[in-house]
């Protein structure tokens, strides 16, 4: 990893003429209207607040709203705190018609900043320069997400805690240098998306998170390695899917914590076709040489439905606790917050996982516990 002290930079320019004050902004800044290109420079603009772009499409009617996303940097980068652009990667083909569109196109400005942060004893190794270990934080972030044709605020959302770990290269003062967390690709589409695919009528959606939605405390029903599994009213916390629910879940992330994975426990609970599916993906998690993951799982349960001959579990799944290692040491990526729906079949000796995909969209409560 690489780490530097300075930035080299230059001033982008908006690129046109304002064409008035353009009233006040939601915050009761001057809002000044920009007739000029949509462009990195004038969509970083927005973010801080004050500038309506006449250029860009208003949000408005049926979905994919495209978006440009800017972020933070991880360092506490000298030059200041003004976020730079994201692009995202980690998106299916679906998302990008939202997350990967042209720049002029764009609807929404998300702006993601720092929130709260708490110190870690994770250090940050880098390869050169004079701070080549540094100390990394656990941060939260605030979404800020306006409409670029009006500046105005649509949504502030939370992503907390950001999962990402230390950076491969970092820019960060040379005295007191520190690294923050920050959001993955996953935690800003899982956001953003209710805003994205918005139908236009109504009011846009607003993306929910944990904290969101009180809610009592699960019915504990079970556990199993590090699977921690409550339930929701309603469920049957007897039922012989959810044991077998949870034996699937503990055969999974049971895999991808050891170093010698056995493969026994995983194939008893899933359908061949399916093994197949979940070794590809554990594969990818192991990727790195040495490369390992440990800490609590809790699995909260919203339902369970027939679905034309088979069974779907909609779990709201809390991996925020859950580390990612490399060589036994920590590299402070953590796992997130995700609403997974897995379909399972009934089989020779139980129920058979048989798939997974994104449960419908539905408030997550904080997990009624943890497993310490």
């Amino acid at each position: 990893m690489a780490v530097t002290g300075m930035v080299i930079g230059c001033a982008v320019a908006c690129g046109g003429q304002g064409s008035g004050d353009g009233g006040a902004g939601t915050d009761g800044a001057a809002v000044r209207t920009v007739d000029g290109p949509v462009d990195m420079g004038t969509l970083n603009d927005v973010c801080d607040g004050d500038v309506a772009l006449t250029g860009a499409p208003p949000y408005a009617g049926p979905g994919p709203h495209p978006v440009t996303v800017f972020s933070q940097q991880q360092g506490n980068d000298p030059t200041g705190p003004k976020p730079s652009i994201r692009l995202l990667a980690d998106t299916d083909q679906q998302e990008r018609a939202a997350f990967g569109a042209p720049m002029a196109r764009t609807q929404l400005v998300a702006c993601a900043e720092r929130d709260k942060r708490k110190p870690t004893d994770i250090i940050c190794r880098f390869d050169i320069g004079t701070a080549d270990e540094v100390p990394f934080f656990r941060t939260s972030y605030r979404i800020t997400v306006r409409e670029a044709h009006t500046g105005a605020v649509v949504a502030t959302l939370p992503v907390d805690p950001a999962a990402a770990g230390c950076p491969t290269s970092v820019t960060v003062a040379w005295a007191g240098a520190e690294v923050f967390s920050a959001p993955t690709d996953r935690q800003l589409v899982s956001a953003l998306s209710p805003l994205t695919s918005w139908d236009g009528t109504g009011s846009p959606a607003h993306a929910g998170g944990p904290d969101d939605v009180p809610a009592p405390a699960g019915t504990a029903a079970g556990s199993e390695g590090s699977v921690q599994m409550t339930t929701a009213a309603g469920v049957d916390t007897n039922s012989p899917v959810l044991r077998d629910h949870l034996a699937f879940w503990a055969a999974f992330t049971g895999i991808q914590e050891s170093d010698r994975p056995n493969l026994r426990a995983l194939q008893a609970r899933v359908d061949s076709s399916f093994l197949s599916t979940l070794m590809s993906l554990v594969d990818l998690l192991r990727g790195d040489a040495g490369r390992s993951t440990r800490g609590p799982v809790h699995l909260f349960v919203t339902s369970v439905s027939e679905q034309g001959g088979s069974i779907a579990v909609d779990s709201c799944v809390d991996e925020t606790a859950r580390e990612k290692l490399r060589l036994s040491v920590p590299t402070g990526e953590v796992g997130i917050r995700s609403r997974v729906r897995v379909t399972l079949v009934p089989g020779r000796d139980g129920y058979l996982a048989t798939g997974f995909t994104d449960a419908p969209p539905a408030a997550c409560p904080a997990p009624a516990g943890r497993i310490g």
